[in-house]
């Protein structure tokens, strides 16, 4: 059996229930001690809940933000799906047509009066120019622009190529600027 020792039993269980005084010199432990859980003041219970209370209003406010439309589905209207369809593409017509006034495009012109020898104007570019290219056609270089009204001498020419006449023209007041330009937008002058 158990012998009692300063107090508390011993042998082979331990059969001690623990009072809920304290000796004079010994402390209350906080785990299953005389004081436990009482040991904290009515204010940190109070504090503590207000903490747990307002943690789950602001957990309960983010969740609210982040799915709205989840909780008050039906006050909104739901999404409209957007179908994309391709719009065709304009068509080329070839010919005399019609053209409207908002059209900024330069409209180029053929004229069969060009021929080597013969001084040429560039016309038609609605002033945007005429790119002077390093060989006939558009995949080469563009060397240099023509403005509008420039006059030049043909060369050599003409070269078909993308659909175009292609002329070798040289202009007479600087002979190191000789390139190759559209017919489309060159026009026949008399000698200036």
């Amino acid at each position: 059996m158990a012998r009692r020792r300063n107090g508390v039993f011993q042998g082979g269980m331990d059969e001690t229930v623990p009072s809920g005084r304290v000796r004079p010199g010994e402390r209350a432990s906080g785990n299953g001690g005389p004081l436990g859980l009482h040991a904290f003041p009515s204010c940190a219970w109070v504090l503590g809940g207000l903490a747990a209370v307002l943690s789950l209003a602001v957990c309960g406010l983010w969740a609210l933000y982040l799915a709205p439309g989840q909780i008050l589905r039906g006050d909104r209207p739901s999404p409209t799906p957007i179908i994309w369809t391709p719009t065709p593409a304009p068509t080329l017509t070839i010919g005399p047509t019609a053209q409207s006034a908002e059209t900024a495009e330069p409209t180029p012109t053929i004229s069969p009066e060009i021929a080597i020898g013969r001084y040429v104007r560039v016309a038609g570019t609605g002033g945007y120019g005429l790119s002077l290219r390093s060989g006939p056609g558009e995949s080469y270089t563009r060397m240099d622009v023509a403005l509008e009204g420039e006059v030049f001498i043909v060369v050599d020419g003409p070269t078909a190529s993308g659909g175009s006449e292609w002329w070798r023209i040289r202009d007479h007041e600087n002979e190191e600027r000789e390139w190759w330009a559209v017919g489309n937008f060159l026009e026949p002058v008399e000698h200036p």
